[in-house]
């Protein structure tokens, strides 16, 4: 008989996942929906005191008995991603859902009145400001890093499905979830000022379209994979800036209003994060939770 209590179609209780940039903002936000069901969460970060006092804070006696255990790592490198899955498998063996959340700005060339720049200074203020270097490190954090994660924990994500959670909300048969935390940003056609940023989530969102096929078609592992594109939603990335100037994480949205006329919140972060996890039947898609911004703005959708 089917259930359809949200208490049922959300359950991950037994889970065990993993959130890199889990201690503060989205990543937070979508550890705390996970341990909200039942899963064991564990959030990585470079910074230890900051996932220590998140796990302390909003990791304890939560009401659907799962967890928040602090892991630091360095998900830019392949020693810690190895050192981080060795440990993760000493102690539980298996994973279930990962997300692929740290990610960084990037460059910011912010222009007042573009329209009025000629070509010569919209040279001279890209080139002047903007470094090799940045974008690199960009990409490096918000695409590549998604790519060194996901198969760094792909033999633990298998074992997750060979040994599944002792609750499976939808009754359906387990399979792996691997989200992406990419961002509208890399579906507008807006630069928002800040154009390694959008072009570096434009890339990871086509890296999740590739692995959602590697993974569950080509490969057979029966692992999903699926992006998360959040509009803006409270974060370090976007604090300072309000809510109804159209900002989609850093940057303005060039006079363009966010229907919703808001930042989402962490129930809504949570439940998309949650949908994504437990729907067993959801595969290779990009889900913007942005208040309406993509439908409103020019877009490659």
């Amino acid at each position: 008989m089917s259930n359809f209590a949200a208490s049922s179609i959300f359950s991950l209780a037994g889970a065990v996942a993993v959130v890199t940039g889990g201690g503060t903002g989205i990543g937070l936000m979508a550890a705390k929906g996970l341990a909200s069901q039942g899963a064991k969460v564990y959030i990585t970060g470079r910074r230890v005191e900051v996932l220590q006092n998140s796990a302390k804070v909003h990791g304890t006696n939560l009401s659907g008995g799962g967890s928040i255990v602090p892991l630091q790592a360095d998900v830019t490198s392949k020693d810690d991603l190895r050192a981080l899955a060795a440990q993760i498998e000493k102690a539980d063996g298996k994973v279930h859902v990962l997300i692929n959340n740290a990610g960084v700005e990037g460059p910011v060339t912010r222009l007042e009145d573009k329209e009025a720049l000629s070509a010569k200074d919209l040279s001279e203020k890209h080139l002047a400001n903007e470094e090799f270097e940045n974008w690199d490190s960009t990409f490096k954090l918000n695409n590549s890093a998604v790519f060194f994660a996901t198969f760094a924990f792909l033999p633990l994500l298998e074992a997750g499905n060979k040994s599944p959670p002792s609750s499976v909300g939808s009754g359906a048969p387990w399979s792996g979830a691997v989200i992406n935390i990419t961002s509208i940003s890399g579906l507008v056609k807006l630069s928002q000022y800040h154009y390694a940023y959008n072009a570096s989530k434009a890339a990871a969102n086509h890296l999740t379209a590739m692995l959602s096929h590697e993974l569950n078609f080509a490969s057979k592992l029966n692992i999903r994979v699926n992006a998360l594109a959040p509009g803006l939603f409270p974060s370090e990335m976007t604090s300072g800036r309000p809510s109804k100037d159209g900002s989609t994480d850093p940057g303005d949205l060039a006079n363009h209003a966010n229907p919703a006329g808001r930042t989402g919140t962490a129930e809504e972060m949570g439940s998309a994060v949650l949908f994504l996890a437990t729907n067993t039947f959801t595969n290779g898609q990009i889900l913007a939770v942005d208040g309406g911004f993509v439908a409103a703005v020019p877009s490659t959708r």
